[in-house]
This record gives structure tokens, C-alpha cells and sequence, in this order.
């Protein structure tokens, strides 16, 4: 592929990879703010109701955590053939 082409699709991964941290971090916040709120009540509905939001928000939490991994591989992948085509390039 030419270099134009793995540079756009460097481009649009880092875009992606954005969103996903992004949304890590709100995650992450939000299944700590249910953790805390589950610690701390006294009522038992209320502890019932905040460990389950906590379990959710975790679970989305992991779930964003393995697209980040593949995220990253995919733009290791496209950062070797940008850099191929690159040295390429270059010995013409």
C-alpha cells in the first residue's frame, strides 16, 4: 500500500483509539463513584441497587478494555507497513 494510505488509516485508528480512551475514562469513574456509593450506604436496597451498577460499569469497563487492546494492534500493524512502505519510498 502506498504511504498516503497506511498514514489515513493510522489517522482514523488514533481517532478511534481516542474515543475508546475516552470512554475508559468515564467508565472508570463511574464504576468507582457505584463502588464508593456501595461502601458507604447503610440501606440495603441502596447497596443492592449501587453494587449492581458497579458490576455493569465493570463489565462494559472490560469489555472497552479488550477493543482498546485490539485498537492497538491493529495500529501496531498498520505503523509496520507505513514504516515499510516508507523505506521504500525512500530507496527509489
Amino acid at each position: 500500500m502506498s504511504i498516503a494510505r497506511e498514514a489515513a488509516y493510522l489517522y482514523l485508528c488514533s481517532k478511534e483509539l481516542t474515543k475508546l480512551n475516552k470512554k475508559l475514562h468515564h467508565l472508570s469513574k463511574e464504576a468507582q463513584h457505584h463502588g464508593q456509593k456501595h461502601a458507604s450506604t447503610t440501606n440495603e436496597r441502596s447497596r443492592h441497587k449501587h453494587s449492581k451498577k458497579h458490576h455493569k460499569a465493570t463489565k462494559r469497563f472490560q469489555h472497552l478494555v479488550k477493543e482498546h487492546h485490539e485498537m492497538l494492534s491493529r495500529i501496531k500493524h498498520h505503523l509496520v507497513n507505513y514504516n515499510h512502505a516508507l523505506r521504500k519510498e525512500l530507496k527509489q
